[in-house]
């Protein structure tokens, strides 16, 4: 017996196309009973499957098949009429499902009700016809309708008869994208835009004397192919770091987007080798802004000491970095590391070039430049009584610590840092780093960063100087090329006259700038160091008193460009790490002015002028005077107990906070003032983004 199987589909093809699936026979190898057509009910709603059964030929039927076969000779025009046979016995199913679709279940009442109408079912337009009328159909701008093979252009008539098709638009915007590589090879982005499909599907339509098609809009997103991305980075060499995950999901997207389908591995960089301080004794002078506006002073208040014997530091050997690679399989090298390198200074010794020593009593200094660190032990001076007029004014180049008070008129100067255990009374204290006053200054002269400013300013002269001699040199270069030029003569007189010629026409403004840093050297000669002095001699004999020049040729102007850069580098690079502070319990009628930062710790300010370049905070109050800070002023209390005078002041990009005021305090920021007339709390000033003053209060 052979093997039987009922299926069902949409259309009695549908379920024989099934069965022989399912059965995975051939149609020549079954027999086929249609059961059951499709039926449609009114409008084709609630449609009921096909059902057909297909049996597989037993041998005995199959052979029988054969046996006829065999009997002729089998020629190619058998197999095409074989063929074509099946090929008609399919396209009869469908052609017998599609005539029943206007076979309705209906009763003779409601057939009735049809005659002279048509109607729209899955894109297809039938009829009933009646003996006193004809349904119309009207041309659609939506799609195109032929009858019987013919555009209709005009209302026409249906009929039983005809044959209508409708072909209903469609438009295709195909997808687009791109590859692209970074510069540095490390990401390979895909930029993909969607593709769409637009179709329009007539829309199912009631039975009508008249029919109006109207269609539905369907948009179907296009995506791109996955093979051609693929191959796209096979041609862009792309072998590394390949996310075939994002890809799929690039790939499937329908909304445009960005997505990076590589990623390189980038090199590890390594880390120079460093200095690294024993036992915490590096002076932290940072000062730190909190969330609320307020400064950190806490680091800022002693001086770290080394004895001698003892290790101050030792440098840590650099670190590499690991190599890396990128999209195309390319390895990235890492950057190269370089160890740092240990200058002995004052006061130390290099032990296995790794460890300094301290070989006396002193305070660390160390100066890092590039990868050169110089580790200094500056000498401290220890006077244990008050420096008087039986001591004498105090001049000395290393620390001095003074366990007492400086005395009326009375001078101590120092490179170092200058401690006072006491008060300073109608004295003057210079310090090219910092000071503390552990208790009061009274009428009294005070900086701290003694020098530096200074070099700022000759800093920023020499800068300028160096690029001006640079442009010299290649004005130079540029005459030697002319024909005109006698260079041989120069080998007689120097590059003075010529030197001389070109101030006086093209670099006008280079005598008075070797003028101006010239009088500047010898006005500050007394905290300058012999380099900055015997430099200034240099350019003022070569370049002012032409007569003593000794320029032979452009390497003598290249090196002292070197040597004023060797100057001036050093400074600029230092200026941050180098910050200075005064820190002090009560100031009155003095002048004190820092390079860094200002701290009253104690009572606070009366009467006094207080300047710094960075930060001033007064714990106590300020009664009278003037403070100026770069960055911040903080103040506790100002005024109040006097109606004296007090101006504080900042630069446009500092800020001024105080907790309370009286009135005739001027507030200033930038070049913008105000002045109080009440009593205020909490005050905060600062310019806005503008430029204009804002000063929040409570009064």
């Amino acid at each position: 017996m052979g093997e039987l199987i009922t299926s069902k589909g949409k259309n009695a093809k549908e379920a024989v196309d099934l069965a022989l699936s399912l059965l995975g026979k051939d149609i020549s190898e079954v027999e086929i009973e249609i059961l059951k057509h499709e039926e449609k009910s009114f409008l084709g709603l609630k449609s009921k499957p096909a059902v057909v059964r297909v049996k597989v030929k037993d041998e005995v039927m199959l052979i029988e098949d054969e046996l006829n076969e065999s009997s002729h000779l089998v020629t190619d025009n058998d197999i095409d009429s074989a063929s074509q046979s099946i090929e008609e016995f399919l396209s009869s199913i469908e052609n017998e499902s599609q005539n029943t679709d206007v076979n309705f279940n209906l009763d003779p009442f409601e057939i009735e009700n049809l005659r002279g109408k048509a109607w729209i079912i899955d894109g297809k337009i039938y009829c009933k016809d009646a003996g006193n009328k004809y349904p119309l159909i009207e041309p659609s701008k939506d799609v195109r309708i032929f009858k019987n093979g013919m555009l209709i252009q005009s209302t026409e008539i249906i009929t039983e008869t005809d044959v209508f098709k409708i072909e209903a638009p469609s438009e295709e915007i195909l997808p687009s994208w791109e590859l692209s590589i970074s510069k540095d090879k490390l990401e390979v982005r895909l930029q993909i835009k969607v593709g769409k499909k637009i179709s329009y599907t007539p829309i199912d339509l009631e039975p009508s004397d008249y029919l109006k098609i109207e269609t539905v809009k369907a948009i179907t997103p296009l995506t791109i192919q996955l093979s051609e991305v693929l191959n796209k980075l096979k041609e862009l060499r792309v072998v590394h770091g390949i996310d075939y995950t994002e890809i799929n999901k690039a790939c499937a997207t329908e909304e445009d987007g960005d997505y990076i389908i590589a990623k390189g591995t980038p090199a590890t960089q390594g880390k120079n080798g460093t200095f690294q301080l024993f036992n915490d004794i590096e002076v932290k002078k940072q000062l730190k802004e909190r969330v609320d506006g307020s400064v950190d002073f806490r680091e800022t208040r002693e001086f770290p000491s080394v004895h001698f014997g003892q290790i101050i530091g030792e440098a840590m050997p650099p670190i590499e970095g690991k190599s890396g690679m990128d999209v195309t399989g390319t390895v990235i090298e890492p950057e190269a590391v370089y160890p740092i390198i240990l200058k002995a200074g004052t006061g130390v010794i290099l032990v296995d070039n790794s460890k300094v020593v301290s070989t006396e009593t002193g305070y660390p200094e160390v100066k890092i430049v590039g990868q050169l660190a110089t580790v200094s032990v500056v000498p401290k001076l220890v006077i244990q009584h008050d420096v008087t007029i039986e001591t004498g004014n105090v001049h000395y180049l290393g620390a001095v610590e003074v366990k007492a008070s400086i005395q009326d008129n009375m001078t101590v100067e120092a490179k170092g840092n200058i401690k006072v255990g006491s008060n300073v009374i109608r004295a003057k204290v210079l310090s090219g780093k910092s000071i503390i006053v552990e208790n009061n200054i009274i009428a009294s002269s005070l900086t701290s960063g003694n020098g530096i400013l200074q070099k700022l300013e000759l800093s920023k002269e020499l800068l300028r100087f160096s690029k001006g001699l640079k442009n010299l040199i290649v004005a130079m270069k540029q005459l030697s090329q002319a024909s005109a030029f006698k260079v041989q003569s120069l080998n007689v007189t120097g590059l003075g006259p010529l030197v001389k010629i070109l101030f006086n026409s093209k670099f006008k403004d280079m005598p008075p700038l070797i003028n101006s840093i010239v009088n500047r050297t010898r006005e500050y000669s007394s905290i300058l160091e012999s380099d900055w002095i015997d430099f200034a001699e240099l350019i003022n004999k070569e370049f002012i008193a032409f007569h003593q020049s000794s320029l032979k040729n452009e390497e003598d102007l290249e090196r002292i460009v070197s040597q004023a850069e060797s100057l001036y580098l050093p400074v600029m690079d230092e200026n941050e790490a180098e910050s200075t502070f005064i820190r002090a319990n009560f100031v009155q009628s003095s002048d004190l002015y820092s390079s860094g930062d200002i701290l009253i710790t104690g009572q606070g300010v009366y009467s006094s002028k207080l300047y710094a370049r960075k930060n001033i905070k007064i714990n106590g109050f300020v009664r009278g005077g003037d403070i100026y800070a770069e960055n911040s002023v903080i103040i506790n209390e100002v005024g109040f107990r006097a109606s004296s005078y007090v101006k504080i002041n900042v630069s446009k990009d500092g800020y001024i906070k105080i907790k309370s005021a009286s009135p005739n305090t001027i507030i200033q920021v930038g070049g913008q003032s105000q002045i109080l007339y009440n009593p205020a709390k909490n005050i905060d000033a600062r310019l806005d983004q503008y430029g204009n003053l804002v000063i929040s209060k409570e009064e």
